[in-house]
């Protein structure tokens, strides 16, 4: 007589599948936070990244142009009613950033798209799309030049590696959200309650100032952060 051997299909038992779950849900539980600190540093080092192919670009500027930097807004007198005309940075940088950074054979997104990759912080991509043209998440530092000046000499700055020349810009508020300048007051905190900073030597940094998170408390309590950052060089 043949006799036929049949496999045990045991079943899971009820213990054993509840094990598994939350095995899974123990690795789940540690690796979002690792991959959501990951996710910042690379947002942080995007920003950081760009701040200096931007200083790059003002470097070329204040070459072409006797040594002085852009305008820090779009304005077209001075504080003190003396006309400007000199341009506005955040356009002035543009065809730098085309002839020096921006790859001539991609052809996938328009020059334009290209630009903001470069002239925003990652964190733009969470703007909604009908309020990016008037949103810039980096801004310059508006107390560069005050009073009858329209625009700064680079080499007039006597502490370059403390002086602020960029930073991570608010853009919790609609007004603020839209300038090319701003002051401590307009810092936001974004990277790790930590905002970039670019100096005028044309190094960037990480700043944490307080206990801004960058959403809806915004801004620095005041201006030196206590590690003795400028921002009125005067």
């Amino acid at each position: 007589m043949v006799e036929f051997c049949t496999k045990n299909n045991r079943a899971f038992t009820l213990i054993e599948v509840l094990l598994v779950v939350f095995i899974v849900f123990t690795i789940i539980g540690i690796a979002f936070p690792v991959l959501s600190t990951i996710r910042e540093r690379s947002k942080q080092a995007v920003c950081m990244s760009n701040m200096g192919q931007i200083f790059k670009c003002f470097v070329q500027y204040t070459i072409e142009n006797d040594g002085y930097l852009p305008l820090e807004d779009n304005s077209a007198t001075s504080d003190s009613g003396a006309t400007c005309s000199s341009e506005v940075w955040f356009k002035a940088v543009d065809r730098y950033i085309i002839t020096d950074i921006l790859p001539e054979n991609q052809t996938e997104i328009s020059t334009k798209e290209k630009l903001i990759l470069i002239k925003q912080d990652p964190v733009i991509n969470t703007v909604a799309q009908d309020r990016k043209d008037n949103t810039k998440t980096i801004k310059m530092n508006t107390q560069l030049a005050q009073g009858s000046i329209c625009s700064r000499m680079i080499d007039s700055i006597k502490f370059p590696s403390r002086t602020v020349l960029l930073f991570d810009g608010r853009i919790n508020n609609t007004t603020v959200a839209s300038k090319y300048d701003g002051s401590y007051g307009s810092v936001a905190q974004r990277h790790s309650r930590g905002a970039n900073i670019l100096f005028i030597d044309g190094h960037v940094e990480r700043v944490q100032n307080g206990d801004s998170d960058g959403t809806a408390n915004e801004g620095w309590p005041n201006g030196h952060a206590d590690q003795g950052i400028i921002w009125d060089p005067d």
